[in-house]
């Protein structure tokens, strides 16, 4: 199918069911990032990119009958770019209708030069999550779980890892809120920066001049786990050309090892990114249900 790429300057532009939420108080700048879309599907099924992004939103998805759960969705892109419709508004509709107030995040590049460098998206990913905290009485939000796909799902990880770690000055009372997540849904995420089983693509986008050097635990999540990490569900195909499934097994180990609660699906067939769309007629298309099911055990279970 074929792209068309178009200039972007905010989500308001997309024409969402949504509330857009600026991240940051002052307007961000950038010399030499030219913002697109672009577009690889149609009207009717929109599959839409966010490139050379310089202004971080939320878009803010509300169900009809509230759970009293938030869900921050971090849609991947192997750091370059950001999944918006297949892993971030697609989600978000699927998990509204069973009461999840959703929060789809259109997040910067860690690649793009940014003043945080490596630190940029993590710094958006704790914003958002902040952001969130502090919008939770108005909203009737009692908890929040991060999902994350691909690139996304490291990013989650790293949020559900390093919620206190100062990326940024505070800007405002927002900061004072915490940045750490109930429970973590990784979805085929990249894990490890260990080149072997890493996704080399995002690993030289996070790590730039360092991805020749040696392994960097403090970009490898599953170095990060504490006692402290939020209770992980993991999702991942055993066909996955892009993202080793072992991303998600060192994941699994390193919960273990600390004794956080855990589940993890590797499933037969999915390959990389079938976010609902190109999971259809395959068992993992049940993946949302499983998810639910798990969020629903470790909040709601005394409801």
């Amino acid at each position: 199918m074929s792209e068309t790429s178009i200039p972007f300057h905010s989500l308001t532009q997309l024409n969402l069911p949504a509330t857009i939420y600026p991240l940051w108080p002052q307007p961000l700048h950038h010399a030499t990032l030219t913002p697109l879309i672009i577009e690889r599907g149609d009207a009717h099924l929109p599959d839409r990119l966010l490139t050379q992004v310089i202004t971080p939103e939320m878009a803010h998805i509300a169900p009809e009958q509230p759970n009293g759960i938030a869900m921050l969705i971090l849609p991947g892109g192997g750091y370059t770019r950001v999944a918006w419709d297949k892993e971030g508004m697609e989600t978000a509709y699927a998990m509204a209708k069973v009461g999840y107030t959703c929060f789809v995040l259109n997040y910067r590049m860690p690649g793009d030069n940014h003043p945080l460098g490596s630190l940029t998206a993590l710094a958006d990913a704790q914003r958002a999550m902040r952001m969130i905290r502090a919008k939770s009485a108005q909203l009737g939000i009692n908890q929040v779980v991060i999902t994350g796909f691909s690139a996304g799902g490291h990013l989650a990880g790293w949020l559900a890892t390093q919620a206190d770690r100062e990326c940024y000055a505070k800007q405002d009372e927002i900061d004072q809120f915490s940045a750490r997540a109930d429970l973590a849904a990784l979805l085929y995420p990249v894990i490890s920066m260990d080149p072997s089983i890493t996704h080399l693509g995002s690993r030289q986008q996070l790590l730039g001049t360092l991805a020749d050097q040696a392994l960097h635990p403090e970009f490898s999540v599953e170095t990060m786990v504490t006692r402290e990490t939020p209770p992980c569900f993991l999702l991942h195909a055993s066909d996955d050309p892009s993202v080793s499934a072992d991303n998600s097994v060192v994941m699994w180990q390193a919960l273990k090892a600390q004794k956080v609660p855990v589940e993890m699906h590797i499933v037969e067939e999915g390959g990389h990114g079938f976010g609902l769309r190109k999971a259809q007629g395959l068992p993992v298309q049940a993946w949302p249900q499983w998810l639910d099911r798990w969020i629903r055990q470790h909040l709601l279970n005394n409801n």
